[in-house]
């Protein structure tokens, strides 16, 4: 087991790591331009939030028409995945207006049953919101009579999301959990942030190190979206799902800050590509003109779908 002196060791180096990368996209003119792109969007989300402070009504019937034919390809190849229900958990101090653009996204590519979930990450810890994520995802699967759900988590989340999935959930009932910027070795932000679920993302938090202990192989298939630019999840490492028995796929993105993850077209077509297309990630070899794409838990780029 690795010495505490030892961990400390290795996560100085992975914060002066972060620096020096951060130091070097500093004189690409692309990260001028994510950064300008992420105080825009901080903008767009600070006017859509009273869209997202009420609850939704309960959602019982599909949110599109049933008769509708699916637009994604690999939906109208296999119906039967656009039946599965789609959870949205959003991120700390957002709402489920954080989804606007993606969960419209879903809907249009022909998944009938969206849901965004809202929570208060300054009353409850990770585990409690585990615990709400566990009731609200039973609901919807019996509203859509589904055996499964898949879940999309933005920053908190999607550690919120995989604490569910991998804690709480009844094997096989969880298909699919996309993280977005999610820290999942913690993130040394999180100290800045006051409440229960702040203090479960340091990264020598006890929610961090049992996520760690506790990852076994399962039927879930696990996604992770990151960018080296987000500087909400420090180091930007913690973004990649790495543990062995997950056997993630990790999606890199370029230029793209924390909040311009939930308003990028390329993570909003490439969510979609890997919920649409159940082949897709670590049930099948990706493949693009023809050659194997990545080993188990290395990074991809995205290939989305044509719009």
């Amino acid at each position: 087991m690795t010495e505490p002196h030892t961990r400390r060791l290795d996560q100085r180096s992975l914060v002066r790591r972060q620096l020096r990368a951060t130091a070097r996209a500093l004189l690409r003119p692309a990260a001028y331009a994510g950064t300008v792109r992420e105080l825009a969007v901080i903008g767009a989300h600070l006017a859509a939030y009273p869209l997202g402070v009420s609850e939704p009504a309960r959602q019982t019937e599909p949110s599109i028409d049933p008769d509708r034919e699916p637009v994604h390809p690999a939906l109208r190849a296999d119906p039967t995945t656009a039946e599965i229900p789609v959870l949205l958990v959003h991120g700390y101090v957002h709402n489920r207006s954080a989804f606007l653009v993606l969960g419209r996204a879903l809907r249009r590519a022909g998944f009938r049953y969206v849901h965004g979930l809202n929570y208060n990450p300054l009353r409850h810890d990770i585990p409690q919101l585990s615990r709400l994520l566990a009731i609200e995802a039973d609901r919807v699967r019996a509203a859509a009579g589904s055996d499964q759900v898949m879940i999309v988590g933005h920053s908190m989340g999607g550690i919120v999301a995989r604490h569910y999935a991998q804690v709480r959930a009844q094997p096989g009932t969880v298909d699919t959990v996309v993280t977005l910027g999610s820290p999942h070795l913690g993130t040394y932000t999180a100290w800045l942030g006051p409440g229960h679920a702040a203090r479960d993302l340091h990264p020598r938090a006890a929610v961090v190190r049992h996520l760690q202990e506790t990852a076994r192989p399962t039927s879930t298939r696990w996604i992770a979206f990151y960018s080296e630019l987000d500087l909400m999840v420090t180091p930007s490492s913690s973004g990649r799902l790495t543990h062995p028995a997950l056997a993630a796929t990790n999606v890199v993105l370029g230029d793209t800050g924390h909040l311009s993850l939930l308003m990028s077209g390329e993570v909003t077509r490439g969510v979609i590509d890997y919920l649409a297309d159940r082949d897709r990630g670590t049930r099948a070899r990706p493949r693009r003109g023809g050659r194997a794409l990545r080993a188990a838990g290395a990074d991809v780029a995205p290939t989305p779908w044509p719009a």
